[in-house]
């Protein structure tokens, strides 16, 4: 019976784990992109101080999180009728940063070469990330808008559907999303993934990584 219930908390954990990073974003084929330009269509392409983009990872279980940011370099909003019609983001992964651990710890320097090495975003190869925007949705509730677009890490490219605000001004447009994770693997990106043969569970990363957006474009 003991064996039961620690079994039980075990898988438990493991489940739990699934949303330490942020509520699952539908994942699909990357879907074609349209750009909806009119006479009247506004562009914004300065990116405000501040736009970046949140990551979250753990350890097998919830265990060890791990987060910190990454720099929005270059971005690129068409507005329509005061709607979001196009939208790029470009994230300078050179940026990236760990903010886990208290500020002098070795181990900051040492996760984030390693998350920039070829065992997981291989930087020196691939030194931006997208997210292109397909299709926004009006919402209810917390976040007024559904956004679905492509999400390019690497040389892989898939439609993600999360949750965000859309806030459009005279002056700028700025979208914040709602906590969100994708599966990493569908990505390429299988370091230590979860059942990973030979690899001791303490070393064994969630196949879960979080993401929140937070960019603020002006003219």
């Amino acid at each position: 019976m003991k064996k039961l219930i620690i079994t039980t908390l075990v898988i438990g954990a493991i489940l739990t784990s699934c949303s330490n990073n942020g509520k699952k974003a539908e994942t699909k084929d990357a879907e074609k992109v349209e750009t909806i330009k009119k006479e009247t269509t506004i562009t914004f392409k300065t990116v405000k101080d501040g736009s970046h983009v949140d990551w979250r990872a753990t350890h097998l279980g919830g265990l060890k999180p791990r987060y910190g940011k990454v720099l929005i370099k270059k971005a690129k909003f068409l507005v329509n009728d005061n709607k979001l019609a196009n939208a790029k983001v470009e994230m300078d992964m050179v940026s990236f940063t760990v903010e886990s651990f208290p500020e002098g710890d070795e181990q900051i320097e040492q996760l984030t070469g390693h998350l920039k090495s070829a065992d997981f975003f291989d930087v020196g190869k691939y030194p931006v990330s997208t997210f292109e925007l397909t299709k926004t949705m009006d919402a209810s509730g917390v976040y007024n808008s559904t956004i679905t677009g492509n999400l390019t890490i690497m040389d892989v490219t898939k439609s993600i559907t999360f949750d965000a605000n859309i806030i459009v001004s005279d002056n700028e447009v700025s979208i914040k999303s709602e906590d969100f994770s994708v599966n990493r693997t569908d990505w390429g990106l299988i370091y230590n993934v979860e059942g990973t043969a030979g690899v001791s569970t303490d070393y064994l990363i969630s196949n879960d990584i979080g993401f929140t957006i937070d960019v603020t474009l002006g003219r």
